[in-house]
C-alpha cells in the first residue's frame, strides 16, 4: 500500500461555477477565526456541501451561508463517491476505478486550545495528500477516525487492504495505521478504540466476499491480528456498531461481537422466516446509542435486536407506500430519515425504539429516472435531501423543506463539510 504526499498540483483550482449561472463565484472566502470562552458555546457557521456532477472529476465548494459556489477543484479522475473527514472538515474523494483517494480542505474547522476551541472559516484549498492503492470502496467513520478499506484485484493480483485516518492525520499527510492482506477481497471493518474487527476472505474461497472477522490490534502504524472469531459470517457485507455491540450482516443472518474491556467474543443471530430465501440483510443503519439497528435487504427492512437477539420486520412505510427512493441518518444520529415513494420524508426516532414520529410532504412532482440521496448537516442537524438536479433542505424538528439550488449538470455525490460539537460517548468496558 502506497501512501504519497504530492504536490498541491494535484488538484488544480478551478474558478469556474458547475454549469449554473444562478452561482456568483468568489476567489477566496476570508478568514474568521472566531475563539470561544471556556464552556462558552460557539456559533457554529451552517457549513458547506461538496457537490460533483455524474461522471466528473470536478468538485464544488458551496457554501451554505452566502448561498453560492465558493469554488471548484479538478480532482485526478472521476469520483465515485464523496464522503466527509470524521470532523468534517475535508472533502474524502474516493476514486475507485483509479485505486486512488484525494482530499479537498472544505475550510471549516475547530482547532483546539487547551479548554476550549477556535473556530475556523478559510477559504476551501486543494490538500496535497492521497491514497493510493488498489480498488478503495468502503469508507467507514467512527469516532474521531475513519477505515477506508482497498478491495484489491483478482485480475491484477492485487491484495486489499485498509487504512485508519482523521482530520489530523489527513492534515499531516500520514495515515495512522494500515493493514495489508494477502489476497483480495470485498470487505470492510470497525474501528474500536485500539482495535479494528476486519473482514478475512480464504484465499481459496470462490467469491470475493469474506467469510470470517477478525480482531487486528493497532501497533504503532500497523495492525496485527489477534483474534479470529468463531461464528462464520459467509458472504459477509456491511456492518456497524453501536455502544455495547459490533454487527456484521452474513447471507445466513448477523453475527454479533460484544466488547468487554480487551476481550471480544461473537455468536450469530440466525435470519428469521420473514426473510426470503436468497435474501439476506446487506446494510446497516441506526444511532450508537440504541442496540436495536436497522438492517435493509432487497426483501425488505428488518429490526436487529443485539440485546434479545432477534432479527424482525421492521414496518417503516405508511399505508399504501411499498418502497423508498433514500434514506439517511440525522447529524446527532438520533433519527433515521426516509424518503419513500409518494414523496415523503418519514422520521424515526431512536429515543421512541424507532417508532415514526414524523411523516411530511417533500417532492411533490416525482421522476422514476431521478436519483435521490439524503446527507446530514452535523451542525444544525438539518438534512439536505439531492434529487435530480436540486439541493433541498430539511429541517425534522419544524418539518420544512426549502429548496437549497439547483445543478444543471446533475449531482453524482455531494457530502456536508463543517465543523460540530460531539457527544462523548465511552464504549462499556
Amino acid at each position: 500500500m502506497i501512501r504519497k504526499a504530492l504536490a498541491s498540483a494535484i488538484l488544480v483550482s478551478l474558478l469556474s461555477a458547475c454549469g449554473s449561472d444562478k452561482h456568483t463565484v468568489i476567489d477566496n472566502t476570508p478568514v474568521v477565526d472566531q475563539p470561544s470562552e471556556p464552556h462558552q458555546e460557539l456559533e457554529l457557521p451552517a457549513g458547506r456541501l461538496a457537490i460533483n456532477s455524474p461522471d466528473s472529476n470536478q468538485v464544488s465548494i458551496y457554501d451554505l451561508t452566502s448561498n453560492q459556489i465558493i469554488d471548484t477543484f479538478s480532482v485526478t479522475n472521476t469520483v465515485s463517491a464523496l464522503y466527509a473527514s470524521p470532523n468534517g472538515r475535508y472533502a474524502v474523494a474516493i476514486q475507485r476505478n483509479d485505486n486512488l483517494v484525494e482530499f479537498i480542505d472544505g475550510g471549516i474547522y475547530l482547532e483546539e486550545h487547551g479548554d476550549h476551541h477556535d473556530l475556523h472559516e478559510d477559504a476551501p484549498s486543494a490538500n496535497s495528500f492521497e491514497l493510493l492503492d488498489v480498488k478503495p470502496t468502503h469508507y467507514v467513520p467512527v469516532g474521531e477516525q475513519a477505515l477506508v478499506f482497498f478491495d484489491g484485484d483478482k485480475d491484477a493480483s492485487a491484495d486489499a487492504g485498509f487504512a485508519v485516518i482523521s482530520d489530523e492525520s489527513i492534515t499531516e499527510s500520514r495515515v495512522i495505521a494500515e493493514h495489508h492482506y494477502e489476497t483480495y477481497q470485498h470487505g470492510t471493518g470497525q474501528i474500536r478504540d485500539g482495535f479494528v474487527l476486519a473482514t478475512i476472505r480464504d484465499v481459496n474461497s470462490e467469491t470475493s466476499l469474506p467469510e470470517t472477522i477478525g480482531l487486528f490490534e493497532v501497533h504503532n502504524d500497523h495492525f496485527h491480528q489477534e483474534q479470529t472469531f468463531e461464528h462464520a459470517c459467509p458472504d459477509l457485507h456491511g456492518s456497524f456498531q453501536t455502544e455495547n455491540y459490533i454487527a456484521f450482516a452474513c447471507s445466513d443472518g448477523v453475527v454479533k461481537v460484544k466488547q468487554e474491556g480487551e476481550l471480544f467474543t461473537s455468536s450469530k443471530i440466525a435470519n428469521p422466516e420473514e426473510l426470503p430465501a436468497g435474501v439476506r440483510i446487506g446494510k446497516f443503519i441506526g444511532s450508537k446509542e440504541n442496540n436495536t439497528i436497522i438492517g435493509l435487504s432487497r426483501g425488505g427492512v428488518f429490526a436487529v435486536d443485539l440485546t434479545t437477539d432477534e432479527i424482525s420486520p421492521f414496518q417503516w412505510q405508511a399505508e399504501g407506500i411499498t418502497s423508498y427512493l433514500a434514506y439517511g441518518v440525522s447529524g446527532d444520529e438520533e433519527s433515521i430519515i426516509v424518503l419513500d415513494e409518494a414523496g415523503y420524508i418519514n422520521v424515526f426516532n431512536q429515543e421512541s425504539q424507532w417508532q415514526s414520529v414524523a411523516r411530511f410532504a417533500a417532492i411533490t412532482e416525482l421522476d422514476a429516472e431521478k436519483g435521490a440521496k439524503l446527507i446530514a448537516n452535523k451542525a444544525n442537524n438539518h438534512v439536505y435531501l439531492a434529487y435530480g438536479n436540486t439541493v433541498y433542505q430539511i429541517d425534522i424538528e419544524h418539518q420544512t423543506v426549502d429548496e437549497v439550488t439547483t445543478f444543471e449538470d446533475g449531482i453524482g455525490n455531494l457530502t456536508w463539510l463543517g465543523a460540530f460539537e460531539e457527544e462523548e460517548h465511552e464504549h462499556d468496558h
